[in-house]
């Protein structure tokens, strides 16, 4: 194994996902990216009232405090890391990097959905499972379903 993607977005369970991925790296002396998904929505707040263009600098992933964070938890695991910072769908923009990066493994969180939450929102991993051929490792969180219908 060489390459791991580990998907972040600072939530409970991209840090169990974190933690994972770097278990796994270092057991298997591989690298580690990290990715982190901006919605284009966003940086809305940066645009200029009328303009359809992009912000004309996108931020780094050393601008991002969630990249930074596993950058040096990398660092304080020795395992050898960088960090992506992309902007769009998340499901697509993962399934991407990882065919560009000809990662062995996707590690990504999942916290349960209740049934009415999972129709409307839909689920970052499940969608992530349907976009690529590559073997991805969904790490749960254990949480408050939210309760189902009457």
């Amino acid at each position: 194994m060489k390459t791991i993607l580990i998907a972040t977005d600072g939530s409970e369970s991209a840090r169990a996902a974190l933690d994972t991925g770097l278990e796994l790296a270092a057991d298997e002396g591989a690298g580690a990216v990290f990715v982190h998904v901006m919605s284009r929505f966003d940086l809305a707040a940066d645009w200029d009232e009328g303009v359809d263009a992009p912000p004309e600098r996108v931020p780094s992933p050393e601008d991002e405090p969630v990249l930074a964070e596993a950058l040096k938890l990398a660092s304080l695991r020795g395992v050898d890391a960088k960090a992506e910072l992309l902007i769009g769908y998340p499901p697509r923009q993962i399934a991407r990097l990882a065919n560009d990066l000809e990662a062995d493994v996707i590690v990504v969180g999942s916290r349960p959905l209740g049934r009415v939450t999972r129709a409307v929102l839909g689920s970052t991993s499940r969608e992530l499972l349907s976009l690529t051929s590559r073997p991805v490792l969904i790490v749960s969180v254990a949480g408050v379903r939210e309760p189902a219908p009457a």
